[in-house]
């Protein structure tokens, strides 16, 4: 009897880790195929995104962001037939590159937000260390007294104070690690 009750104990034992493989085998085999599935299906959204095959009977309101095309102008409703040019600037630093356009009526205000060098939106939690206005016929930039600024035009590079510079295009302004070049786009 003691003998009949190893045995079973043995095959009970032996039958329990042959099952347990078994259903951690079968448990991985449908994780890694639901993580196939998963993947195929993001591949194909992000296929038919970058083709952006939109169906024509597609209702426009239920594709959200659907891209389109923007056209800048400059000058509207003016009496005079000039036109102000737009302000580009191009913010370069060492992760990634931005890409702003301003009307000549807008100010733009540089500095800190946030620990990293950018373009304001707001005034929470910043420090503004430059602004760039229009007057007259070009832009300027002016420090507001707070951090050296500098503007490099070439290979000449000049310390702006508060009665500013004029800026012309392709010239950059430095901030901490940060470069702002500067473009006018006539219109």
């Amino acid at each position: 009897m003691g003998k009949m009750m190893t045995i079973l104990l043995g095959t009970g034992i032996v039958l329990g880790i042959v099952l347990f493989v078994w259903f951690r085998g079968r448990r991985k085999k449908i994780r890694e195929e639901k993580f196939q599935a998963n993947k195929k299906v993001r591949e194909d959204v992000l296929k038919q995104a970058l083709a952006n095959q939109l169906e024509p009977a597609a209702d426009i309101d239920s594709v959200p962001h659907r891209p389109y095309r923007v056209n800048y102008t400059t000058g509207e409703k003016q009496e005079n037939k000039e036109k102000l040019p737009l302000l580009q600037i191009s913010e370069k630093n060492k992760l990634s590159e931005k890409k702003y356009i301003f009307r000549a009526g807008e100010t733009v205000i540089l500095g800190e937000q946030f620990g990293t060098a950018g373009i304001l939106n707001g005034p929470e939690g910043a420090n503004a260390w430059c602004e760039i206005f229009f007057q007259k016929d070009s832009y300027c930039v002016r420090s507001l007294g707070s951090h050296e600024v500098s503007v490099r035009r070439g290979k000449k590079t000049a310390i702006v104070d508060g009665c500013g510079i004029r800026l012309k295009s392709k010239d950059s302004i430095k901030i901490q690690e940060t470069i702002f070049q500067v473009f006018y786009l006539k219109g």
